[in-house]
């Protein structure tokens, strides 16, 4: 059951998407100057917006949906299930080292960061071309999954077909990406981030206001790991997905943390780590990513008060409430489409077509930077010119778009693609990516096997034999483990000195002891240098104990307070603020000043041209 759109709601969507696409032609000219400048915005971009920039790209439209119809279906414990992927508990990790070190690398792709970690002889080579295969891969499954949203979504709303609502978005979307680069992806999502403040902020004071009246099914307000009461909605729409997930919940939420863990432990490649490299230093690479934690609280509260609307529309027996029965996915649609007044749906279903336009452009932009870094420049035209490379982004663009929405013509729903995403090919991506920061011993011919040994693992075990997730999570890991130890263990070791380099530039933690005394003894870093580092390590680990739960806690506390559950909004909100006041001290107070950052990025420069 859709619903029609009224004229000035039309005219709301019609001048937003004008709007993106003259910022894009107006960004088009910076962004031609060369590479680095389409790819990272020349590393001129203040943190602020690139902020808002992530937390923009993270608060997409079929995430929402899929968030939206698991905490409609079991309560606090939808929560539970979103740490797979949609809480992005990730930043957590971000914030305190992760973002930084990333920064450090001073590279522009993922893929091209092995070259720093393992060389530029064969594993290196190696190493790269794996990389860059497995995110451009990523990327892909990254615009599928928008392109499936995005078409559901509007099907609902206008008379037209999923895949002529899916070839709009899309081409828009890719208009301005192509024209700018990142420049117009990011100074767009400023522009989305207002109208989702105000989409957010609406239907939170809407929701609060009608919570009262809701009666909120059995087992709703519950955060034990029993198995969750409800669930009929998603069970009825994909019982192969959600079936062997609510009868072993507790084993999968495990997995999902464990999952979130290796995440934020090794870093996500794709758009993600693009903000990193694109920041001006690392002080503000770690500023912009608290700046997502405290901006996705308006998802979180948007999310409570979607779920608040729906139960009401469900309890009321209003139009909809069937569509929502058959398929918890409609809880969002359905709300917009019922509960909200003309124009005001206008703008609200604009800020969510922005939400889902700023996570395509930033895989799309990121995607293509794998291909003309690190292949076509790297391998097949090392030779090309600033004009060729700016030329080939925007053909490589194109093509990625093309490949996504094809794809996702034969998806049979957002569940099944976010899965195979995020606890498929993320989990066999992720091992290698947290073994080449910890263990030295890790080379590049391991890491390639790694990566190769966890994605053919994803599309076996989830794709090709659907296996459930408490099965197939730890075959995929433990088929990527085995693999990248396996392999470093036969090989030969990167050398001692490409080592010894990236610990004194990065300064990792893990098992670099013996390259930490090398680096000392051969003069890289003194004594109060060491002394200094070490203490770095410290208080990261203490940050680290401080932020995660200062980010679930603001979240869940945000959820709360829609709900008017006091107990639970008073109890996470003191902890936010006790977490918050932890990491002034321990975090904010030891960010690097921005004069050390610019001298540092000066040596590293030298090094890297001599």
């Amino acid at each position: 059951m859709g619903t029609t759109l009224a004229g000035i709601d039309l005219a709301i969507i019609g001048g937003f998407l004008v709007i993106v696409t003259v910022v894009g032609f107006a960004l088009s000219k910076m962004a031609s100057e060369n590479v680095d400048e389409y790819f990272l915005g020349g590393n001129k971009i203040p943190w602020w917006v690139l902020g808002i920039s992530t937390s923009t790209s993270n608060f997409d439209m079929a995430g929402t949906m899929i968030i939206v119809g698991v905490v409609f279906s079991l309560g606090y414990k939808g929560f539970l299930v979103e740490i797979r992927g949609g809480v992005g508990l990730s930043l957590a990790f971000l914030v305190v080292f992760l973002a930084k070190w990333l920064r450090r690398s001073r590279v522009m792709t993922s893929a091209e960061w092995m070259k720093l970690r393992f060389g530029t002889d064969r594993q290196g080579r190696v190493a790269h071309v794996l990389s860059a295969v497995a995110n451009i891969l990523l990327s892909l499954g990254m615009i599928v999954y928008f392109s499936k949203g995005a078409g559901k979504f509007l099907t609902y709303f206008l008379p037209y077909s999923e895949f002529t609502c899916m070839a709009t978005m899309v081409c828009i979307g890719l208009l301005y990406t192509l024209m700018s680069g990142l420049y117009g992806v990011v100074f767009t999502d400023v522009i989305q981030m207002i109208l989702l403040i105000f989409t957010a902020v609406f239907i939170t004071v809407e929701a609060f206001s009608l919570a009262p009246t809701v009666s909120l099914p059995d087992g709703f307000m519950d955060f034990d790991l029993a198995t969750p009461v409800g669930g009929a909605a998603l069970i009825a729409k994909d019982p192969a997905s959600w079936e062997p997930i609510l009868g072993m919940f507790g084993v999968c939420v495990f997995m999902w943390v464990f999952r979130t863990t290796l995440e934020g432990m090794g870093g996500v490649g794709g758009y993600t780590d693009q903000r990193f490299f694109a920041a001006r230093n690392e002080r503000e690479a770690s500023l912009l990513t608290m700046e997502s934690i405290i901006l996705s609280v308006f998802r979180w509260t948007m999310v409570a008060g979607l779920v608040v609307m729906g139960l009401n529309i469900v309890q009321e027996g209003l139009p909809g409430a069937i569509d929502i029965s058959k398929d918890a996915e409609h809880v969002l649609p359905v709300v917009l489409g019922q509960s909200l007044p003309d124009g005001i749906r206008g703008l609200v279903i604009a800020g969510l077509i922005a939400a889902a336009m700023s996570t395509f452009d930033s895989t799309l932009n990121a995607g293509a930077s794998y291909y003309v870094k690190d292949i076509y420049q790297s391998y097949q035209n090392p030779e090309a010119t600033g004009d060729d490379l700016i030329r080939v982004s925007r053909w490589a663009t194109m093509a990625l778009c093309v490949a996504g929405v094809s794809l996702a013509m034969i998806v049979p729903n957002i569940n099944h693609i976010w899965g195979l995403i995020t606890m498929g090919l993320g989990a066999g991506l992720f091992v290698p990516l947290v073994l080449r920061w910890y263990w030295p011993r890790l080379n590049g011919y391991g890491f390639a096997a790694g990566t190769a040994g966890g994605v053919v693992a994803a599309l076996v075990f989830k794709a090709i034999l659907k296996l459930p997730l408490y099965s197939s999570f730890p075959a995929i890991v433990g088929s990527a483990f085995a693999s990248a130890v396996l392999i470093s263990l036969l090989t030969p070791a990167t050398d001692d000195a490409i080592l010894v380099r990236f610990w004194t530039q990065i300064n990792p933690w893990g098992l670099w002891r013996r390259h930490a005394k090398a680096a000392k003894e051969s003069g890289m870093v003194d004594e109060q240098q060491m002394r200094d580092r070490n203490m770095e390590r410290l208080n990261d680990g203490i940050s680290l104990f401080l932020t995660i739960p200062f980010q679930i806690c603001l979240l869940v506390g945000a959820m709360a307070f829609v709900f008017h559950d006091w107990k639970k909004f008073g109890y996470f909100t003191v902890m936010s603020v006790l977490c918050g006041l932890g990491l002034y001290f321990f975090w904010f107070k030891n960010l690097k000043a921005v004069e050390v950052c610019e001298q540092e990025d000066e040596y590293y420069a030298e090094q890297k041209n001599s």
